[in-house]
């Protein structure tokens, strides 16, 4: 009954469809107010304002232009441009329209009506252009670019390009603005060539252009809830573990973004399963970002120029995923001179170069590999009265990544990205079963070898072309894989042994295409497709052997495809200068199962006070197709196990709706605040039947997509919560708070469960502060993170159950209720010092991370046993001690 369809999908879709509806007929419910004008010869300024209050109608001028003009007009009706014409007649002005009701003065010839509506006559223009970073020519996605006077603006696209079409034609101060950049105001005239303007440097490359070097007030208040573009230059400077610049420890600073253990596990974010995050790089994805079980992410950040977390409420272009959306783009390389930065850390050393290849042809190139397994060797010998064996504990790590981008001409832009990623570990161990700890390790006949190999790789294929002034398309191709093997073998006794030969592939092949068409100033309409189709692969190979003369063999082979169409319409529209509303519809259709899924989405900005304080929603409906489990029965497969499973006729794709409201004020230049709150609720996600599942035997009960199903059944859960950050910033001083308090439940459907019990890593609480100073050689960050403890399941009795010819009864622990108790607070204090300097011509840094300065032995889990002299017997298990740790960086 967990599997199969039911009628709720289709009222989802009926819901979707009617929200759907009722979005894109929105612009046509408004209507217009009554204006009664009576005016004779009164001031012209007196008389739009009078105007402007009827009609609820913005109209934009110069003082020179309505200075000691007067006017007589009588108009009683409802059309705005009627009632100015009115106004305007006799006069040498007339109104053009900017955006619905928004109109501009302009000086009127004789031999024209004083109001045109027509985005097509010669007197509009468009202002279009690409901003970049002035130094390296890196294109800026979601720069912003803002008309004061006529208080409409946009966005940037992902090949930083942007258009602001039917702009009457007349000078205009544009804004640009980006975050971690100098803003700039510029003067540019709608009808003037493509400009490229250059950020930071305050350049202009264009003709006729005038440069203000003025900072402009901020801009980039986002629009839809949860979506956070912090500077990758502020996600270097924020503390991580390893003591070297990794991104997904980076991101944990940020309000409901948390690991699933102390230092390794998937991220958290806002209560979702770490299996509901998608990660795209490059347009692609990566099904496993993580290096040495989790315990770091195979994404440097000095490698992107373009970081978006979306928490939530997704836009319309990104599908596939309930819980968020990490899209990342990798730097294209310098236009401008060659550089290289190299480091070393306790774990790793890691490169980065990126240099022109000519005038149109750049290059960015970085490599990371860990270390200690060269320092300490990977074979080891073991050595007693005259026996002779090899111990091997060789793990290593590495990933590598490239991006050639060619600019033949302004309009095109084509780019080819490479990464590749890898974790080896080789580990045998000769063993007795001797009590003694120092005679574990010795030569002996028996002995466990593990081998396991897991990484993934990807190519993306990206032509960014600008056929039109009003049209932008972005044509991505790419391919992208995960394998992991686990071989095994294990010689219990001298007559028993154990092999197996296990692996997991997935592979993904898509092409998409996205168009940006901007119909108007109001309007920016983003569409797109993409087609994907994937292949999941495993097999086992094993071979058991019981005793002599006795030997199984198990095999098998599961395969399984599917693909996935999809496409989406989603609108930028400002309908009044304060509002920014972003509607969208998402269609897939996912050949297994033949599920067709509907999804609107929708958010919504009102600028209460402009500049200053902005109020933001969204919501909408997700779905996704892919279920990741992992079997917990079998000695034979274990670490590597973890499969993506596509929904089919047996497993419904999972769904979450998903409300979210928020405000982000900056009060003053140096800070900024914000507040959200989301609601989520979401159905058939997969849950294990046995949550206490051990392993039994050594074969488990096979590789199968339905043996493995078996082992879960369909769920529901529920999370909701309050996030609040502050940051600040004066000088050299930074200060960073982000608090995050709510709850993430979950039960099973197919059973009766009276209530929802907490996820696994439910935390009820956080609090995390960062404070920072940069000078010019000195830096410093003191960061602290506290938390309410990881819920756990706590026994409520003990009892035991046997034969009763058996001398010692089987004693078990009795649990009712799931995690229904929870470990003590975790507290932690981190200390960070660099120091920067030159040797030689090279800038050089040196920072040391204190970790856990106060040495507090966090407890981070609990485990309860039958104590065989009666009651029970409670371990806990304690997070890391105080570690220094070091990196030594040098850029040329």
């Amino acid at each position: 009954g967990g599997w199969t369809g039911s009628r709720r999908g289709v009222h989802y879709e009926h819901r979707a469809l009617i929200v759907g509806l009722v979005l894109i007929l929105l612009p046509a419910l408004a209507h217009g107010q009554v204006i009664r004008l009576d005016v004779d010869q009164a001031p012209l300024r007196e008389a739009l304002e009078t105007l402007r209050a009827q009609a609820a109608v913005d109209v934009v001028y110069a003082e020179r232009q309505v200075e000691g003009v007067r006017v007589t007009c009588r108009y009683d009706g409802r059309s705005a441009e009627r009632a100015l014409r009115c106004l305007l007649a006799g006069t040498s002005l007339r109104a053009e329209r900017v955006r619905r009701r928004q109109y501009v003065l302009a000086e009127a010839p004789p031999d024209r009506p004083t109001v045109s509506a027509s985005a097509g006559e010669p007197s509009r223009g468009m202002l279009l252009g690409f901003v970049a970073d002035a130094t390296t020519d890196e294109s800026l996605p979601g720069a912003h670019v803002y008309l004061p006077a006529l208080q409409v603006g946009t966005t940037t696209n992902d090949a930083g390009y942007f258009a602001l079409p039917a702009l009457p034609r007349r000078p205009y101060v544009v804004r640009f603005s980006y975050l971690g950049y100098a803003a700039q105001d510029t003067l540019l005239t709608p009808g003037m060539p493509t400009a490229t303007i250059g950020l930071r440097s305050l350049t202009v490359h264009a003709d006729e252009v005038v440069v203000e070097a003025q900072r402009g007030a901020r801009r980039d208040l986002s629009t839809v809830p949860g979506l956070t573009a912090v500077p990758v230059q502020d996600l270097q400077a924020l503390p991580s573990f390893p003591g070297e610049s990794d991104l997904m420890q980076a991101l944990q600073w940020l309000p409901g973004v948390q690991k699933a253990a102390e230092v390794n596990g998937g991220l958290i974010i806002r209560g979702g399963a770490p299996d509901q995050n998608l990660y795209l790089l490059d347009g692609a994805p990566v099904y496993f970002p993580w290096h040495a079980f989790s315990l770091i992410s195979t994404f440097q950040t000095e490698t992107f120029k373009d970081i978006k977390l979306y928490r939530g409420s997704l836009p319309a272009e990104h599908g596939g995923r309930l819980a968020a959306v990490l899209d990342v783009e990798m730097r294209d390389g310098s236009q401008d001179e060659a550089r290289v930065l190299a480091a070393i850390s306790p774990l790793s050393g890691r490169f980065i170069a990126e240099a022109p290849l000519g005038q149109d042809l750049t290059v960015m190139v970085s490599g990371r590999r860990s270390y200690l397994d060269l320092l300490l060797g990977t074979q080891h010998a073991v050595e007693e009265d005259g026996r002779r064996d090899t111990l091997r504990t060789g793990y290593y790590f590495y990933d590598t990544s490239a991006k050639l981008t060619w600019r033949p001409r302004l309009h095109h832009r084509l780019s080819l990205s490479y990464y590749g990623g890898r974790d080896n570990l080789d580990v045998r161990l000769p063993f007795d079963l001797s009590f003694d700890p120092d005679e574990w390790l010795r030569p002996a006949d028996l002995f466990f070898e593990v081998e396991q190999d897991w990484g993934n790789r990807l190519v993306s294929l990206r032509h960014q072309y600008l056929p039109s002034q009003r049209v932008f398309v972005t044509t991505t191709a790419y391919r992208s894989s995960y394998r992991a093997d686990e071989g095994v073998f294990l010689r219990p006794t001298d007559a028993s042994s154990v092999r197996s030969d296990y692996r997991v592939r997935l592979q993904d092949y898509g092409l998409r295409t996205d168009v940006d068409y901007y119909p108007s100033v109001t309007h920016q309409v983003r569409a797109g497709v993409e087609v994907v189709g994937r292949t999941f692969k495993s097999f086992l190979d094993a071979d058991v052997q019981r005793s002599l003369g006795v030997l199984d063999t198990l095999n098998a082979d599961e395969r399984q495809r599917a693909f996935e169409v999809s496409g989406y319409v989603q609108d930028t529209w400002q309908p009044a200068p304060r509002w920014t509303l972003k509607p969208g519809l998402r269609l897939a259709y996912f050949s297994g199962g033949r599920h067709v899924r509907l999804s609107p989405r929708a958010s919504l900005r009102y600028a209460l006070v402009p500049d200053r304080l902005a109020l933001r929603a969204g919501g909408g409906l997700q779905w996704q197709y892919l279920h990741r489990l992992r079997d917990r029965f079998s000695f034979l497969y274990d670490l590597v196990s973890s499969r993506w499973v596509p929904a089919s006729d047996a497993v419904r794709p999972a769904s979450s709706r998903q409300v979210a409201v928020g405000a982000e004020s900056t009060p003053t230049p140096w800070l900024t605040l914000g507040v959200d709150g989301y609601w989520r609720t979401s159905s058939d996600v997969l849950l294990p039947r046995d949550v206490y599942q051990t392993k039994e035997g050594l074969e488990g009960p096979g590789i199968e997509v339905g043996t493995l199903l078996g082992q879960y059944m369909a769920g529901e859960a529920r999370a909701y919560g309050l996030e609040v950050t502050a940051r600040a910033e004066d000088g050299p001083w930074r200060a960073w708070m982000s608090y995050a308090g709510g709850r993430s439940r979950t039960r099973p459907t197919t059973t009766p469960e009276p209530d929802f019990y907490p996820t696994r890593f439910e935390v009820p609480r956080s609090l995390r502060t960062v404070l920072s100073y940069r000078g010019p050689r000195w830096m410093a960050t003191l960061s602290n993170e506290w938390r309410s403890g990881y819920p756990l399941t706590v026994p409520v009795a003990r009892y035991a159950a046997g034969d009763p010819l058996d001398e010692t009864p089987t004693r078990y622990l009795y649990r009712p209720e799931i995690n229904n108790g929870r470990l003590p607070p975790y507290f932690r204090l981190d200390l960070t010092v660099g120091y920067r300097f030159r040797v030689y011509g090279a800038q050089m840094s040196t920072k040391l991370h204190f970790y856990n300065v106060t040495n507090r032995r966090n407890v981070i889990d609990r485990t309860y046993d039958p104590a065989p002299e009666g009651g029970v017997a409670v371990e806990d298990r304690r997070g890391l001690f105080f570690l220094p740790l070091f990196e030594l960086q040098v850029e040329l």
